[in-house]
């Protein structure tokens, strides 16, 4: 396994898509910043420290799709179970390397906009327990993005046919996470509100919402909703709380499944 990592690490440094995302993060990061400074809206920090992960995942998709795809179209995995590697190690250390490198590219997206963007926008706002979790779900997130097509690739060796899969995936979440997420955010009641002079909201009334889809299919969209990646990714990226502290449980459980699955798959596969 050390030597696999060693062999990976190696050819990550030397990889010219690597590079790529990592430059299209710093780009992501500086124009997310300077767009909202010289915008006329008022923002804070906290509304731009986690943006990135909403759309990271397309560019992951790409990444890891073309860079594992590479060592089918050049034989180098067939060549690591001929020289006596277990299929296990090869897709276990794929994943790691390719998880090393999302990770390395959201944390620079992230201390590239805390270190311009708080001198700019000011500190942050929300509780630091609440930006910890934020942290460590858009960890789990990229995890799973990870896992998803890492085993896309690992599954279909061409790479022009994974990269496309997992495109058409991340499009599919993206459009499902909202249908699902409307689903998941309504409310029984309508309810109406007012202001005081000084700004304070007040409900007036509640009255019974009469398309309110019933509460089993509000949990089970919210159970799909944060099941998604992308949905998750959206909740972190708008800065809601309102689900931080359950993402992590569907986050885990979908990482172990995917990869389960994609090992259980590629063990059995037949190299040509």
């Amino acid at each position: 396994m050390l030597k696999l990592l060693r062999a990976g690490f190696f050819r990550l440094k030397k990889d010219s898509i690597f590079w790529l995302f990592l430059f299209l993060t710093i780009g992501a990061a500086l124009f997310t910043l300077a767009n909202n400074y010289f915008g006329t809206n008022e923002v804070t920090i906290d509304s731009l420290v986690n943006r990135y992960i909403m759309y990271a995942g397309l560019l992951i998709a790409i990444f890891v799709s073309i860079f594992v795809g590479k060592e089918y179209s050049e034989g180098i995995i067939r060549n690591k179970i001929i020289v006596g590697h277990s299929r296990i190690s090869i897709y276990i250390s794929k994943l790691i390397i390719c998880i090393t490198a999302t990770l390395l590219c959201e944390f620079v997206y992230i201390a590239i906009v805390l270190l311009i963007g708080i001198p700019l926008f000011g500190t942050l706002q929300m509780p630091m327990a609440q930006f910890w979790m934020s942290i460590l779900n858009t960890v789990l997130i990229i995890i799973a993005f990870c896992s998803i097509y890492h085993f896309i690739a690992m599954i279909c060796k061409e790479i022009t046919v994974s990269t496309t899969i997992s495109i058409v995936l991340f499009i599919a979440m993206f459009i499902a996470q909202s249908s699902f997420g409307l689903t998941a955010s309504r409310d029984e009641y309508i309810t109406h509100t007012s202001y005081t002079e000084d700004g304070t909201r007040y409900i007036v009334n509640k009255e019974p919402d009469p398309n309110y889809p019933g509460e089993a299919k509000v949990k089970t969209a919210r159970a799909i909703y944060l099941f998604i990646p992308e949905g998750q990714a959206m909740e972190i990226g708008i800065n809601d709380a309102e689900y931080l502290y359950q993402m992590p449980k569907y986050s885990v459980t979908l990482i172990i499944v995917i990869n389960a699955l994609g090992m259980c798959l590629f063990s059995k596969k037949e190299l040509k």
